[in-house]
């Protein structure tokens, strides 16, 4: 395995159980976390369209509502990233729209489904439309409306959608007191699955005005709540059915905060925004919560305000949480330039990571109004912006988290990396957010038998020239080093199919052998010569039995980092072979030295040593160590041994 999963290339027993225990052993890396990536604005933009009003991102897709277009009848623009471009796919009207809809005042996009809020919609009743995506071509798939709608309730005036959830805030509903609606797809068709109101609803709480929902959690902001204070309610689902959980204050609450105009919930974690929140007596500067649930329970961790925050920033005027970082509009920065603040957490602490402002931003362009954080992504809406001296056409930027290596190891845990060997990078945002929680190469990767040098737009570079990946995921990247004579410092660099990272400096030697070993990092992959595996019988992998080794029998070792065979190598080949020159490596198992009767490459970075346990071998765990081009083994490897 490499970084413990499967090299399905490998054509070797052993390696399904073997664990190559990886030890970083670069340098920190360096540069900012989030890089400008392109300002995105619609085809057919018109002054007064505000497009930017909402943003909503997964993965390689971009939904941004533009409410204010053709007479306030409203659209939306699907944008779709390809090699780390941006451009409009499509876009979204309501099949019956008119003036006045406000369609694409909210919007939510997740895979290829989109829900866009339309709360002016007959009268200001609201609706709200689910478009799905099919060979890229995005159709009306059905009206969503309240079955007690009325005049007035702004339906859709918030959407969420999660999986075959979506969630309608209607904030106007019963004099202001507001309502949320579930709705869930069942057989093609989405249905009304329950009404969501407060257990102490009253009038002007706006109950709905934000909504958020992720897996059986969902959260509604209720703004106007105690004299505009604000609150938040958790619902829990179970079954088929929501019921309150938890109704969420500030610790510092007070009137006029508006907490809860925003909320965002991922996992267990939970981030309402009070954008008119007074810090150190600085009006409206805006403040975020961090709620965190445990066994049931909501508690208050962290409140965040802006290094630098000001009185009428509006720092939480949009919000949107992903995992373990969190970005935090403040539209009113800098005479309503706006901004927006990442925060990332760390050890149960968040702290700012960074502040992000447009790199043509204006006066009153209000970046920040909106803003959705997607993996390694941040899409934020500007929604007043002149484009081409159109004033409140409105624009949208993407920012892309920057690759960041903090680390690299040898899959034998050799000090130095070597070439054709496989090596870990371990760091931050080294793959877009489409990959998920990790991608492997596929038969499909193999075109002409060779390995590939990208994967889901990642590549990465060691002195210069590509290395061929086998695992890709945000903090780890797997892949086998370039053929390459070259010794000394070198550079390897990651790019995530946008930006490249700073280079890390790691030295590079001809051989940097180790030895891979099983799960519990201790014993040494390794076989008999009838090929039934080597290790303590206590070594426990379902449906395998181990056994120790005997003095006086060859046993076969497995490791990696032992330089080139002397056969001619054909530079990214899934079929490597052939045994090293000799003087084959010096072994010693419990410090005797060990007869060799075979070293060599069997298949692309993987070694094979066929050694004779000495005679004198002692009962228990014998460390072995390999030593081979100037360099030796990390201790530790062990082989057990029964008389």
């Amino acid at each position: 395995m490499v970084g413990g999963r499967a090299l399905s290339r490998v054509r070797i027993w052993l390696m399904p159980l073997a664990c190559l225990c990886l030890a970083s052993t670069g340098l920190n890396g360096a540069g900012g976390a989030w890089t400008g990536q392109q300002e995105l604005t619609a085809s057919d933009g018109a002054m007064g369209d505000q497009f930017g009003g909402s943003v909503s991102l997964s993965g390689d897709t971009a939904v941004i509502g533009a409410a204010d277009r053709n007479a306030y009848q409203g659209a939306a623009y699907v944008f779709v990233q390809s090699g780390g471009v941006w451009s409009q796919q499509q876009e979204l009207i309501a099949s019956d729209g008119a003036g006045s809809d406000a369609f694409g005042n909210s919007v939510s996009v997740s895979g290829d489904t989109a829900v866009i809020g339309a709360s002016g919609k007959n009268s200001g009743h609201g609706a709200a439309y689910v478009f799905v995506r099919t060979s890229g071509v995005w159709t009306q798939q059905q009206e969503l409306t309240a079955s007690d709608g009325a005049a007035g309730d702004n339906f859709g005036w918030s959407v969420s959608l999660s999986g075959n959830m979506a969630l309608i805030g209607a904030p106007d509903k019963s004099s202001y007191q507001g309502a949320a609606y579930m709705f869930t797809l069942s057989g093609g068709v989405w249905r009304q699955q329950q009404k969501l109101r407060a257990s102490d609803g009253a009038v002007g709480d706006k109950f709905g005005y934000s909504v958020s929902v992720s897996g059986n959690t969902a959260i509604a902001g209720a703004v106007g709540k105690n004299s505009s204070e604000g609150t938040a309610y958790v619902f829990v689902q179970s079954g088929t059915a929501w019921a309150q959980q938890r109704e969420l204050t500030a610790s510092d609450g007070a009137a006029g905060d508006w907490f809860g105009g925003s909320v965002s919930v991922s996992g267990n974690t939970a981030l309402i925004a009070a954008r008119a929140k007074t810090i150190n007596s600085q009006a409206q500067q805006g403040a975020a919560y961090l709620f965190m649930q445990s066994g049931g329970t909501w508690s208050q961790r962290q409140e965040l305000t802006a290094s630098d925050g000001a009185a009428g920033d509006s720092f939480g005027g949009s919000a949107s949480l992903s995992g373990d970082t969190a970005a935090i509009g403040a539209l009113g920065k800098s005479d309503y330039q706006g901004a927006v603040y990442v925060f990332v957490q760390s050890g149960g602490a968040w702290s700012q990571q960074q502040e992000l402002t447009a790199s043509d931003g204006a006066a009153y362009d209000e970046f920040g109004w909106s803003v959705s954080l997607n993996g390694g992504s941040v899409l934020v809406g500007a929604f007043d912006k002149a484009v081409n001296w159109q004033g409140f056409q409105g624009a949208a930027y993407v920012f892309a988290a920057t690759p960041i290596a903090t680390g690299i190891g040898m899959s034998g845990g050799g000090a130095n990396i070597a070439q054709n060997a496989w090596i870990s990078i371990y760091g931050s945002s080294l793959a877009p957010a489409s990959v998920g929680t990790g991608l492997t190469w596929s038969a499909a990767d193999f075109p002409f038998g060779q390995m590939p040098t990208q994967l889901q737009g990642v590549s990465v570079t060691v002195n210069g020239k590509p290395a061929y990946i086998y695992y890709v995921s945000a903090t780890q990247v797997n892949v086998l080093t370039p053929l390459d004579p070259a010794t000394g410092p070198v550079a390897v660099t990651v790019n995530n199919g946008t930006t490249t990272s700073a280079a890390l400096t790691v030295n590079l030697q001809m051989a940097s052998p180790g030895f891979l070993r099983f799960g519990d990092g201790i014993h040494i992959a390794a076989l008999h010569a009838n090929y039934s595996y080597l290790g303590p019988a206590s070594l426990s992998v379902p449906g395998y039995t181990f056994t120790p080794a005997t003095p006086g029998e060859t046993i076969l070792l497995f490791g990696d980092g032992f330089g080139l065979p002397v056969s001619t190598l054909t530079a990214g080949s899934d079929v490597q072979t052939g045994a090293l020159p000799t003087p084959w490596p010096q072994i010693t198992i419990g410090g005797t030295t060990a007869t060799v009767q075979y070293a060599g490459l069997i298949s692309p970075g993987l070694y094979q040593i066929n050694v004779v346990v000495p005679s004198n071998a002692a009962n228990g765990d014998n460390q072995v160590i390999a030593t081979y081009g100037g360099a030796s083994s990390p201790t530790g490897a062990m082989v057990p041994v029964s008389q």
